[in-house]
């Protein structure tokens, strides 16, 4: 870290491990420069749990997948969708929800995701048709653009340099923990309460964390977080610098591949073990949460690599080759019954590294600070794109090729996509 001292000024420095630019970091308060000597985890946490009212929102689907699709008569496809088209929102206009993010600042746009989130689900517990619950699912997925873009940056401004990497590999557990809570939940209480209640408590969780946040941010606890600027127009040079940097497509694009396969996994595993295994709904929500959850141990694990140092491209490039192997494991007819969660549980550990390695590349590759919530929000694009995707993509393939076991090959698509990706962020933070 390298600190250089003007008059009234103090500007912090960090070099990002694996980065070749350097990031310059100040911390406004007033008219002065508050030095920010030591990470405020509750700001990280905050986040995080914020974070998790979204994996929630998510995960509260597969396990209750079965009684919607009875309830309004959906087909396998538009069951898919009911998972995945939370994410069209944050596909189509995640750059644009971190440009309001840079406009009314990331606080702000944090506490309005949380409340959209809340009050969609509050809706869509109401709602008398498929149709009215695909709606409000869309909803839903602004709060999700919201939260995602806002958190990074929160996390960028309350962390010091040294432990950025560790506090955004922490942040990317955010999806794979809120969805597994919400599928042992869903599993143990959608037959007292119904999914309606499921939605119910999803809302009531989003709306309560809004409180938290709301006074966890306040400026009084945590005076030196940047002040927004009231008059500040959008930057359209900032967007144009954002969109010109070749290495955020190429974290966007990975990320796109990684959540088109690990998501279709995840929504769809409930039904892949009850099909195929004749197992009980509630033991394959259960099953199924626990591969989600040891998602959680993987982006750990990759948090803390990167703090020790461990380059971004080489954690990619695990991720899919180890996606690609246990994938196709996964599906392919002569691997026995039994080691099919077993599998499922290395293959989702193991991609666990890849978000950790992308959050961190986007806050690295932003243009400047001030334009990190736009480039989270180019990340996030990418994750709703392959979540968006995955699950449809996922009934469409298997039923094109009449079984679960014909699609085994599938699986090697995206990771081999993947591999090629990563070899172009090695040659792009080499230079």
């Amino acid at each position: 870290m390298n600190q250089d001292s003007e008059p009234n000024r103090l500007v912090t420095q960090a070099r990002v491990p694996g980065a070749s630019e350097v990031i310059a970091d100040p911390v406004l308060t007033g008219q002065r420069e508050i030095p920010r000597t030591s990470t405020r985890w509750t700001i990280v946490a905050i986040a995080v749990v914020a974070g998790i009212a979204v994996g929630f929102a998510v995960g509260k689907v597969p396990p209750a997948m079965a009684v919607i699709s009875a309830d309004f008569g959906l087909g396998k496809v538009t069951a898919g969708w009911l998972a995945s088209i939370f994410f069209a929102f944050g596909a189509g206009f995640g750059v644009l929800t971190g440009m309001v993010g840079g406009r009314i600042g990331a606080r702000n746009l944090l506490l309005t995701g949380l409340l959209i989130l809340g009050f969609a689900s509050l809706v869509g517990a109401w709602a008398d048709g498929g149709g009215m619950l695909l709606a409000m699912r869309v909803v839903e997925g602004v709060g999700f653009a919201a939260i995602v873009s806002a958190a990074p940056k929160l996390i960028f401004d309350s962390a010091t340099p040294k432990d950025r990497d560790l506090a955004l590999g922490i942040w990317s557990t955010y999806m794979p923990a809120g969805m597994a809570i919400a599928m042992v939940v869903t599993s143990f209480l959608i037959e007292p309460l119904g999914w309606r209640g499921i939605w119910l408590v999803s809302a009531g969780s989003g709306l309560v964390i809004a409180v938290l946040a709301f006074a966890g941010t306040l400026r009084s606890r945590w005076p030196e977080q940047p002040r927004t600027d009231t008059n500040m127009v959008f930057d359209w040079g900032g967007v144009r610098a954002t969109l010109a940097s070749g290495a955020l497509w190429l974290y966007s694009s990975v990320f796109i591949l990684f959540t088109v396969q690990w998501f279709a996994i995840a929504a769809w595993l409930p039904t892949f073990l009850t099909e195929t295994q004749g197992r009980m709904a509630t033991a394959a929500a259960l099953f199924s949460a626990l591969v989600v959850a040891t998602n959680v141990a993987g982006n750990l694990i990759g948090a803390w690599l990167l703090y020790r140092g461990a380059p971004r491209w080489l954690l990619l490039a695990a991720a899919n080759l180890i996606m690609g192997v246990t994938g196709a494991l996964i599906f392919a007819g002569f691997i026995p019954d039994v080691a099919k969660v077993p599998l499922a549980i290395i293959f989702s550990t193991g991609s666990g590294v890849l978000p950790a390695a992308a959050f961190s590349g986007a806050a690295v590759h932003a243009p400047k600070p001030d334009l990190i919530a736009m480039a989270s929000g180019l990340i996030a694009q990418g994750a709703a794109i392959g979540m968006l995707l995955g699950p449809p993509l996922m009934a469409v393939v298997v039923g094109s090729l009449g079984s679960w076991e014909n699609a085994w090959w599938c699986m090697l698509v995206c990771p081999v996509a993947g591999l090629l990706i990563a070899s172009g962020i090695l040659r792009i933070e080499r230079r």
